[in-house]
């Protein structure tokens, strides 16, 4: 009879083990379960597909970075357009796949309000200027060189800026960027009657130093705003000065 009670005994504390042990592990799935289901609403699906496009500008100064992007454009001339329109395509089938993942989530609503969020439309494009810089390494006492790029600046834009960019270049049968092109064309403007008219207007006198000019040597008519920054080949936008001076503007921009 003892030995039924002990074995008994045994029995109930193995019962009761199990049973605690069967709790732990119902409450462990639960916090599985549960973190899981945070995570799945935490977590956005929804990664915005960016064109990235590299110009290489190492070596260049003062550089336009909308000039930059014409010129990236002018490469395929006629063509250049192509490859932003086929990106359009891709990113309209990756807007309709994300929509079927809406539509089939059972977090309709979070879904589509991370959805709403990862779209960015007018930044589609985004274009980085890029300069190589040449670097060292060493290696048991012998250095190796590498190359290594750094981010000058950058410009996000959408379809629209590009195809505006590419109608003025269109314009101007891809001859060269619009800003290149202005500048031949406010050149022309300046003829010799506007030149003579301006050095009448200034007395033949340097509009910086004062310097008088009368045998026109070392007479310049200068841009006030350069034709590289938009300036015109108008008289409000003219001016005499002496070679030093002119000199000194040039050094300056």
């Amino acid at each position: 009879m003892l030995h039924f009670i002990k074995i008994q005994a045994l029995v109930t504390k193995e019962v009761i083990f199990i049973n605690n042990e069967s709790q732990v592990i119902l409450i462990i799935i639960c916090l599985i379960f549960i973190l899981s289901v945070f995570l799945a609403y935490k977590y956005n699906p929804f990664s915005y597909p960016y064109y990235k496009i590299e110009i290489d500008i190492t070596g260049k100064k003062n550089v336009d970075i909308d000039e930059q992007i014409e010129l990236y454009l002018l490469r395929n001339k006629e063509n250049s357009l192509k490859e932003f329109e086929t990106y359009l395509k891709n990113l309209n089938n990756w807007k309709q796949e994300s929509e079927k993942k809406i539509e089939n989530s059972i977090l309709k609503k979070r879904r589509k309000a991370q959805y709403l969020k990862a779209l960015d439309d007018k930044n589609m494009f985004c274009f980085y200027f890029i300069r190589r810089k040449t670097k060292y390494k060493q290696v048991n006492y012998m250095r190796y060189p590498y190359i290594e790029k750094i981010i000058y600046d950058s410009k996000n834009c959408d379809i629209n800026a590009i195809r505006e960019k590419y109608k003025k270049l269109e314009n101007i049968n891809f001859e060269t960027t619009t800003k290149a092109y202005n500048m031949k064309n406010q050149r022309k403007l300046m003829t010799k009657k506007l030149r003579d008219k301006i050095k009448k207007r200034d007395n033949y006198t340097c509009q910086k130093c004062g310097k008088y000019m009368p045998d026109e040597v070392g007479l310049h008519i200068d841009h006030i705003i350069p034709v590289s920054k938009g300036g015109k080949s108008v008289e409000s936008n003219l001016q005499v000065l002496c070679s030093k001076c002119n000199g000194k503007k040039t050094n300056k921009m």
